[in-house]
């Protein structure tokens, strides 16, 4: 059976903006399985859909090199595909087959892959930080020239758990990438009523790290941002990445749409989709034609039918 996602190895061979495009259009097939196949009661796990920012999650885990660790919010699905962990291999976690990673005994979107560089997270918001500053402390312990990424939202500006990580790793100079899916949105609540600016910035530039406003919706600068990033991080100074972004899908598929009157925003940001933007630029510097993309789609999404049925047939 043709693998469903692309190897870190093999997409090597391909350039750069198809990866990128790649790696995109899986998470969205993937997510957009997932709900259908919660809704039919095939799987039971909820799912936290990131349907227009899956620009940050591929762009970052493209950038970075062997030896790196990320740890994914749990609405960064991308991450493990952007870290090329197998989609039989997640699909384990929705269907508790005995093949699962650690027996299937944490949620699916805190599962982790540690041969693959994914690392566990923490249903507390923002608890994964630390573990991530703790990671990067070990790496730098150890000399090793790698950096430690860690995926948020910007409702997380309300957690101690990301302050007293950027206060820790700017002291100690940690090699740690704090990268901010910022969507505006704090589940209902958007970001005027909780702070005065929506950029994240000025609350992290005082703990000494370098940062960067980052057009969440694009690719390609998603990528360079992070590959900078890593640079700067493994020279001695931590990164914050306040990637500027917007949920086009559901909050989850449980609780729906939680936002009230978005339906003029929710049209904007649906021109600036990352996934078409990405095929726009493909067609437009004729790497790929609108046919070679709808096969690709055509091809994935049988794909993803046939290892899950396949991933299913290990459940007794």
């Amino acid at each position: 059976m043709t693998s469903t996602i692309v190897s870190r190895e093999n997409q090597q061979q391909s350039s750069l903006e198809w990866r990128l495009y790649h790696n995109m259009l899986v998470t969205r097939l993937f997510e957009d399985a997932l709900i259908r196949w919660e809704h039919e009661g095939k799987i039971s796990a909820q799912t936290f859909p990131s349907k227009g920012q899956e620009a940050i999650a591929i762009g970052c885990c493209l950038a970075l090199e062997t030896g790196d660790t990320v740890i994914p919010s749990f609405r960064t699905r991308g991450a493990m595909i952007g870290m090329g962990v197998p989609i039989a291999d997640q699909l384990r976690e929705f269907v508790h087959s005995p093949l699962a990673a650690g027996d299937s005994r944490d949620a699916p979107h805190h599962s982790s892959w540690p041969d693959r560089g994914v690392m566990p997270g923490s249903t507390m918001i923002g608890g994964h930080l630390a573990m991530a500053a703790g990671l990067a402390l070990a790496m730098q312990n150890e000399k090793q020239p790698a950096v430690s990424v860690a995926f948020f939202g910007d409702g997380t500006l309300g957690s101690g758990d990301l302050h007293e990580t950027m206060h820790i790793a700017g002291m100690w100079g940690l090699p740690l990438i704090l990268v901010c899916e910022n969507n505006g949105w704090e589940m209902s609540t958007p970001w005027p009523k909780i702070r005065k600016t929506r950029s994240l910035i000025p609350y992290a530039e005082p703990f000494g790290f370098a940062t960067r406003n980052v057009d969440g919706n694009d690719a390609l600068d998603v990528y360079q941002s992070a590959r900078w990033a890593r640079a700067t991080a493994v020279g001695g100074q931590p990164v914050f990445l306040d990637c500027f972004t917007f949920r086009l899908g559901l909050y989850s598929s449980h609780f729906g749409e939680v936002r009230p009157g978005i339906e003029q925003e929710l049209a904007e940001w649906e021109k600036r989709d990352p996934l078409k933007r990405m095929a726009d630029w493909l067609i437009e510097h004729g790497e790929a034609s609108a046919e070679d993309l709808e096969r690709l789609r055509r091809e994935e999404e049988a794909n993803l039918e046939q290892t899950f049925m396949q991933v299913l047939g290990e459940v007794k």
